[in-house]
């Protein structure tokens, strides 16, 4: 129950981080945040559900895949810009986060003997 409670609360201070637009100095570094938060993201999920890797994988990319749209629709709903615009470049960068972290688990998870 403890890690559920934690789970949803962890999920629902990204989407409000990932919702508000990044302080000025903070944009220049955009794609590198962006990677990091997946690739801590990454990590704490394995450490939290070591046995839900694949579900991880797939959650942390459809996540990514999916916070991009909402950023972009979220222009239109509220009829004012909190954030930017849909970018393929974010997700590039989320995914560059979580292949730091997935391929060597899955490297020594598999080969080791």
């Amino acid at each position: 129950m403890k890690k559920a409670f934690l789970l949803v609360f962890m999920i629902f201070c990204s989407l409000v981080g990932f919702m508000l637009k990044l302080p000025q100095p903070f944009q220049k570094i955009g794609f590198e945040l962006h990677a990091a938060f997946y690739f801590f993201a990454s990590i704490f999920l394995l450490i939290l559900f070591p046995k839900k890797h694949v579900l991880i994988f797939l959650g942390l990319v459809l996540f990514g895949i999916l916070i991009e749209g909402f950023q972009h629709a979220s222009n239109f709903i509220l009829d004012k810009k909190i954030h930017g615009n849909f970018d393929p470049l974010d997700i590039k960068y989320n995914l560059v986060g979580i292949c730091f972290v997935f391929i060597p688990f899955y490297l020594f998870k598999f080969t080791k003997r």
